[in-house]
């Protein structure tokens, strides 16, 4: 399937996906499911490989789930990313891959 190939990561019962991934560089679907009760936002931070922190947002937990589109606008060059999600005191990291 052409750029439907997902990435998945889990810690205890929450699962992290987002897709497509290579990407374009135009939205990316991020979901996360069984949030910690209490949580009411996770932060989805972007780091280009250097360590640098090219886009961040802020998203709202609703009923322990995460489900969202990102613009990126085409303003992550062509490359190698890692999104890291933040949940409470939870951490899930994937690598994404921007195609120029």
């Amino acid at each position: 399937v052409e750029g439907g190939s997902s990435s998945l990561a889990a810690q205890g019962d929450a699962e992290f996906s987002m897709y497509p991934n290579p990407n374009r560089g135009d939205q990316l679907f991020v979901s996360l499911s069984s949030v910690e009760e209490g949580v009411n936002t996770v932060s989805v931070d972007i780091y280009d490989l250097a360590g640098k922190r090219v886009a961040a947002r802020t998203i709202a937990v609703q009923d322990g789930f995460v489900k969202t589109n990102l613009e990126l606008n085409g303003d992550l060059a062509g490359g190698m990313y890692l999104v890291n999600i933040t949940a409470g005191d939870k951490t899930y990291t994937e690598r994404l891959v921007i195609q120029p």
